[in-house]
């Protein structure tokens, strides 16, 4: 699953849309932990046994197992699970102008965050970790996981010899263990 910020546009069949019901408080709160959970690799998984094809269908998205938000309020290393979801979210979001609508919504106000490739990697990483780690997946389910990602591991192995991304989230998913949401992991 790719899952995006876009536009309020309309979409066909084919890219089904989340749209807030509620307040746009809700929306600003809400909005940047959804689509974390629906870009995590856990999600992508689990999306991969419904899907028979190519085409992700509303129906198919209603049956996923979301986390649920009050899980969010908890807490890792003296930080709330939701706050750190939401910084890493507009770290990896706000990179271009046509982003500060989302940015501005996040509380954001300044300048568009550099891009910095292996920053990104860290982040990603530490999300699919967290991730794994909310939806109770422990490391050795995960590192299955992982292996069913043969392009990220081709293009990882092309890039840097090894299964670099598989490293960094398994390193990441011992150090939430430990309670730790801040360290940045050496693979």
């Amino acid at each position: 699953m790719i899952a995006a910020i876009a536009p309020y546009y309309g979409f066909g069949n084919s890219m089904p849309i989340f749209i807030s019901s509620g307040k746009r408080s809700d929306y600003k709160k809400y909005a940047p932990l959804l689509f974390a959970n629906l870009n995590s690799m856990a999600l992508d998984y689990i999306l991969r046994q419904k899907v028979q094809g190519q085409n992700l269908n509303l129906f198919i998205l209603e049956q996923l197992p979301l986390i649920p938000p009050e899980r969010f309020e908890d807490e890792i290393g003296g930080r709330k699970i939701a706050d750190f979801i939401r910084d890493e979210v507009l770290h990896l979001t706000w990179t271009a102008e046509d982003m500060r609508p989302f940015a501005l919504d996040l509380g954001c106000d300044g300048e568009p965050f550099a891009w910095d490739a292996e920053d990104r990697r860290h982040r990603m990483a530490r999300l699919d970790a967290l991730f794994f780690h909310l939806y109770g997946i422990g490391r050795d389910d995960a590192a299955y996981i992982l292996d069913q990602f043969p392009i990220v591991r081709a293009d990882d192995e092309k890039e840097f010899g090894r299964y670099r991304t598989k490293d960094m989230i398994l390193a990441y998913l011992n150090a939430i263990a430990a309670g730790d949401l801040a360290t940045r992991v050496n693979v």
